[in-house]
């Protein structure tokens, strides 16, 4: 399927711009972890645990980036052999059905959340576990907006206009 989105939006690159100053700052601070435990043989546990949660925000911004790409992993042998329409139409259904998926999820997550923050659990480090589970459902959040993009962008150049997106 071919990109709808415009390249030159702010909006289009956000996932982009948080997951790199993510991994930025989780590569530096593995590097003092490791430094730390090989030089100076001491170890700060709360640099691992920190650096996980922000891997975790990292992979499901990543997947929202994918989705409006159409990066994501898929088998696009039959759809890719289908009519031009007909083949939209299977990608506007794949949508509507990832849409729903990350919408179901997403409000399970944030049950979880709910639980969680009114619990007040924490962790060995005393991180709040809810800012933890949080990432899935800004994860799932984030792809179900971006669902909803390509949803509208199926149905406004393909089946309203009928001309090639922007």
């Amino acid at each position: 399927m071919k990109a709808y989105y415009n390249e030159n939006k702010f909006y289009n690159h956000l996932e982009e711009w948080v997951g790199a100053v993510l991994l930025a700052v989780m590569v530096v601070m593995l590097f003092v972890q490791v430094v730390m435990r090989y030089i100076f043989k001491a170890s700060a546990a709360w640099i691992s645990e920190y650096s996980l949660y922000m891997f975790m925000y990292f992979v499901f911004l990543a997947c929202s980036g994918a989705f409006l790409r159409n990066d994501h992993i898929q088998i696009v042998a039959v759809i890719d052999k289908l009519p031009g329409k007909v083949k939209e139409a299977a990608h506007l259904f794949l949508y509507v059905v990832d849409f729903l998926f990350v919408t179901v999820v997403g409000y399970y997550v944030f049950l979880r959340v709910i639980d969680q923050f009114q619990m007040k659990t924490v962790s060995i480090t005393q991180f709040p576990l809810w800012i933890m589970s949080a990432s899935l459902f800004v994860g799932m959040g984030a792809s179900a907006i971006r669902c909803l993009m390509n949803i509208y962008f199926i149905i406004r150049y393909e089946f309203i206009s009928g001309r090639e997106g922007e």
